[in-house]
């Protein structure tokens, strides 16, 4: 386990980290520069603000679950349909970067009216982000 001195912002998402030694001085210039908080953590893994966030309280470092989602196929041809479950609700759909709504149940449903490569992008606050590569097939592909 290692000691690191993280900041985190009002969001509770860790901003930076570091092992080097963090006196008051620097806490209060980060807390008045940029309304930065701070946590002292002794931990196993680098607080990585893409893999962890700060809990509630603001006293620990919490890991971002990851999306689980199952694609009824990633291969579709024309006209067929695409189900994705095992989302949580709440989690904003992008399709090739362009946000398709946010989720109100758990399970997704898409037609592939076009060929072609597409990204489906999984996004949710506290999460780490899940992006999957849909392929439509012409018909007789």
């Amino acid at each position: 386990m290692t000691i690191y001195n993280v900041f985190f912002n009002s969001n509770k998402d860790i901003v930076w980290s570091s092992t080097a030694g963090v006196d008051s001085t620097i806490i209060a210039e980060q807390k008045s520069t940029h309304n930065y908080d701070y946590l002292q953590a002794d931990v196993s893994d680098i607080p990585a603000g893409e893999q962890f966030y700060i809990n509630a309280e603001g006293n620990a470092i919490v890991a971002r679950p990851t999306f689980d989602p199952t694609f009824s196929t990633i291969t579709p041809a024309l006209d067929a349909v695409i189900n994705i479950t095992g989302v949580p609700a709440g989690t904003e759909v992008f399709m090739d970067g362009a946000s398709g709504g946010t989720m109100s149940d758990t399970t997704l449903t898409l037609t592939a009216s076009e060929a072609g490569s597409f990204v489906i992008k999984l996004t949710k606050d506290k999460y780490i982000d899940h992006s999957t590569t849909i392929t439509v097939k012409r018909y007789g592909e």
